[in-house]
């Protein structure tokens, strides 16, 4: 509902009780001042107001490689084709893992299927494995030594990492 509804709403109030309204422009300070995740959840529930939701204050503090990994998904402003007749196949996603100390790489997925806890399970697995064969596949000559087992893991709200 608009402001002016909700002051309309409240002057009636105000009036029935006998009592001054507030200037309108005192409202909309008051409802810009409110806690924007109380707010929702109080006007639309618990789920609404989880997107808004912080994943729980400050992390620990980081002091050494693999104590903390943040993995996160994105798409790709890339369009694949078929290589017969060149129509789109779609947008390929990359979920990515990312050391906090050292804000290296440490492993990561390309897939055409949405992000799901199956992209997240490969993307952990090369954040684990040794990445010299893989690379050799591909024929790229350079090193890549980040690989282990990530001590704490933070993820965002997604429904793969519920």
């Amino acid at each position: 509902r608009s402001l002016a509804a909700f002051h309309r709403e409240l002057a009636q109030a105000c009036k029935a009780q006998k009592l001054r309204a507030p200037a309108r422009n005192t409202v909309a300070l008051r409802i810009a001042g409110l806690d924007p995740l109380k707010a929702t959840r109080r006007r639309e529930g618990q789920d609404a107001s989880r997107s808004l939701q912080g994943v729980g204050g400050e992390p620990p503090a980081v002091t050494a490689p693999l104590e903390q990994v943040q993995i996160d998904h994105t798409v790709i402003d890339l369009i694949v084709v078929d290589e017969r007749d060149r129509q789109p196949i779609g947008r390929p996603y990359l979920t990515i893992a990312i050391d906090v100390f050292t804000r290296c790489v440490l492993g990561m997925v390309v897939t055409l299927e949405a992000p799901s806890s199956v992209s997240v399970g490969l993307c952990l697995v090369h954040v684990a494995c040794d990445k010299r064969p893989w690379l050799e596949g591909l024929n790229i000559e350079m090193e890549w030594p980040m690989s282990g087992k990530p001590r704490l893991l933070y993820l965002d709200n997604a429904a793969e990492f519920k």
